[in-house]
């Protein structure tokens, strides 16, 4: 496989950044709203120097807003590293490290990880802040607090609710890691399986499950279903492939609305359609063959094409091919059998169902 190019590598990156931030934009407002609120506090107990600090941090979340509506989502990143490792020194320096203003740089991680894999530099230096942070406060939180005139029941209070938000942050911080992991890994599935234009699945994907039944083999029967649609390079030819991409779509939804849901259906290449129905009986398989095959006389034709003012539905029909594995026949094997008598219904006239003794 070739690898991608520094241009692809952006384009992948800033889509992954752009879902990455929608993932996480909750817990960037429910940060803004933890320093609303201490705003509001520091005032009400007068302390001035949070004050002033969580003014300038509410500051920051509204410009960190703005850069995330323009989607400069490395410049937001960094305003948000910035004000949470500032923030957390100012607090710990004032209050001490009882108060647990240190825990929230632990929610900072993932977004400097992620915002930053091109800048190697901030990466470095926000991480570097954040071990100071903790590590320094650690080592020098003897020498910490007393900036501001609190009781020790206000700051045991402190030191409770920052821990229980800061726990609260790194969780819901975590799950939304996890949950942006999965869609980027389901929507690398529906890529690398599934057929842009007809949205069934692909030739690998078909193998795969093929591999998969490998030891259920013995088990159950196993049938397979290959359709082909009849003249379709005519219909490129006379109406175009845009009109010829419609004709897909059309045989596509015709054929999921009649397979069962324990059935697997493919675009098998241009035209060509398979259906893999583990646990069918040929006389099963068939059945669905007709349903499919009625399904797409009824209705994969009604595409219209606009000539002289009038709307004229296609004729589109298929041929169709069922088979059923024999013990001891490999996939391809029976591929090949479908195929071959797929190609007698042709000769014969096409527009049917053929079926293997």
């Amino acid at each position: 496989m070739t690898s991608l190019s520094d241009d692809d590598r952006a384009q992948v990156l800033y889509e992954a950044t752009v879902q990455y931030w929608q993932h996480i934009l909750t817990i960037v407002r429910f940060a803004f709203s933890i320093h609303v609120v201490l705003l509001v506090l520091f005032l009400f107990i007068q302390v001035p120097v949070m004050f002033l600090g969580n003014a300038v941090s509410v500051l920051v979340y509204v410009w960190c807003f703005r850069e995330i509506k323009r989607k400069r989502f490395q410049l937001a990143g960094l305003l948000m590293g910035i004000e949470i490792v500032g923030h957390a020194m100012l607090a710990t320096w004032v209050l001490g490290w009882e108060s647990n203003f240190f825990l929230f740089v632990f929610c900072v991680v993932p977004v400097v990880a992620f915002s930053f894999q091109r800048a190697r530099a901030r990466r470095v230096c926000l991480n570097l802040a954040i071990m100071l942070v903790v590590v320094g406060g650690f080592a020098g939180r003897r020498h910490m607090g007393g900036g501001a005139q609190i009781s020790p029941q206000l700051m045991d209070t402190f030191g409770v609710l920052n821990a229980l938000a800061a726990t609260a942050l790194l969780l819901r911080s975590a799950a939304l890691s996890v949950s942006f992991s999965l869609q980027m890994q389901m929507s690398l599935f529906q890529t690398a399986h599934c057929d842009s234009l007809t949205n069934l699945y692909t030739r690998r994907r078909i193998m795969q499950r093929v591999r998969q039944l490998g030891a259920q083999r013995h088990q159950q029967e196993v049938s397979v279903l290959m359709l082909d649609i009849d003249h379709f390079k005519l219909i490129n030819d006379a109406h175009g492939h845009d009109v010829g991409d419609v004709v897909l779509q059309r045989v596509a939804q015709a054929i999921t609305a009649s397979v069962r849901t324990t059935d697997m259906a493919a675009r098998w290449g241009g035209e060509e359609f398979l259906v893999l129905m583990p646990g069918t009986s040929t006389a099963d398989a068939q059945g669905v063959a007709e349903r499919v095959l009625a399904c797409i006389r009824a209705d994969a034709g009604e595409v219209t094409e606009m000539g002289e003012g009038l709307a004229q539905p296609l004729q589109v029909t298929a041929t169709l091919a069922v088979a059923t594995l024999q013990p001891g026949e490999t996939f391809r094997e029976a591929l090949s059998r479908v195929d071959h008598l797929l190609y007698e219904g042709k000769r014969a006239g096409r527009d049917r169902v053929m079926v293997a003794a």
